[in-house]
């Protein structure tokens, strides 16, 4: 059981895929969360075992009294459903009581697992409550995951850091599926009218404050000056969509800026990207940043996002602090050197999901009857 998850995100996106190589060994994944899901959306995942449970929330009142109630449908919910296991995908501390109600109904394997290094909200009391809520991890886990040592140290107490009580377990992607194909590049790019000539700067992520596309845009508005057949192809969905459309109206590149939407076949898109950019203000250990990998592109990320994300000499990073056209040069500069298979560093960085799958089917196994 997986509680709270946006189910359109890189993490869950990640854990379907997982779910699709393990149910043929009687390792089903279900889904509690608090968002409405699309029809369409229930039925894929169906399609793979797994059901989808919506909570009632209660938005008529304030943070408090809305924790409050929602905590009590948590509890009422582990406590009228049987699952081994209650597996909570996060960056926000406050999953550590949503933990705890599966606790206190009984369910004796509680895993917390870290996919990030910062919060969405600004808001420095949030963070600050965030850092005192984590310690209560300690109570309610009994096994912590993490994408990278930077999100361990991010969400999870000290002393679980300290005593090395958390296992790294690695975004895998699916090597065959990422593989670069030239047919599809030609066909994604025909349905956009993007010409053999354009070059495309590709972005995989939701339109929220952490994936930092105000910035992004000034890097592509400085590009184009240098280089007019240039494209940015913006694939997700998220709050700050709208607002992102206005700018680039105001900055006038309606023709140039792709909005994608979301999709089920991202990695379609990778083969008609020319190169990757996320300037992202945190990531855990992003899996696009994978998957574009995989998909031989060459890609720049901000200095902000661990290097352990650099799994094979096709990525680069660039300082937050420097000038767009600092980003603009390196852009260049990666675009000089290609599109190249890298699968074979990729393989042995441990980014394989069958890797990933084989780690957490021995653990789902070991743990079904604690």
């Amino acid at each position: 059981m997986f509680t709270n998850p946006h189910l359109t995100n890189g993490a869950t996106m990640f854990e379907f895929r997982i779910s699709q190589l393990l149910n043929k060994d009687g390792i089903y994944f279900d889904y509690l969360v608090t968002e409405q899901v699309e029809n369409e959306e229930m039925e894929r995942y169906k399609d793979v075992g797994s059901n989808i449970f919506k909570l009632p929330i209660d938005n008529e009142h304030g943070l408090l009294i809305r924790e409050l109630k929602i905590n009590r449908e948590y509890y009422r919910f582990f406590k009228n459903h049987n699952y081994n296991i209650v597996y909570a995908d996060t960056e926000n501390s406050l999953r550590s009581i949503h933990l705890f109600m599966a606790k206190l109904a009984g369910v004796s394997i509680r895993v917390v697992h870290s996919h990030n290094t910062g919060l969405q909200t600004e808001s420095k009391t949030s963070k600050i409550i965030s850092r005192v809520i984590r310690n209560f991890f300690v109570f309610s886990a009994t096994d912590y995951f993490a994408c990278s040592d930077l999100a361990a140290k991010w969400l999870f107490p000290d002393v679980i850091i300290k005593k090395g009580k958390y296992k790294l377990l690695t975004n895998g992607v699916d090597l065959n599926a990422f593989k670069f194909d030239e047919s599809i590049r030609m066909r994604i790019r025909k349905m956009y009218n993007i010409l053999p000539t354009d070059v495309v700067i590709g972005n995989v992520g939701r339109f929220v404050p952490q994936k930092n596309h105000k910035f992004m845009l000034s890097i592509f508005h400085e590009l184009l000056k240098k280089m007019p057949n240039a494209k940015l192809m913006l694939i997700g969905a998220g709050p700050l969509e709208d607002e992102i459309k206005k700018i680039v109206k105001n900055y006038n590149l309606n023709e140039a800026v792709i909005f994608v939407g979301t999709t089920r076949t991202v990695v379609d898109y990778y083969h008609a990207m020319d190169l990757f950019l996320m300037p992202s203000l945190f990531e855990g250990l992003p899996i696009t940043g994978i998957e574009a990998q995989a998909n031989g592109l060459p890609c720049l990320f901000a200095d902000s996002i661990t290097k352990e994300l650099a799994i094979s000499n096709l990525a680069s990073y660039c300082s937050l602090s420097d000038s767009e056209a600092v980003w603009r040069d390196k852009i260049f500069d990666l675009l000089k050197t290609g599109r190249r298979d890298c699968s074979e560093e990729i393989i042995n960085a441990g980014y394989s999901i069958y890797d990933t799958a084989i780690f957490l089917k021995r653990f789902y196994l070991s743990r079904k009857d604690v």
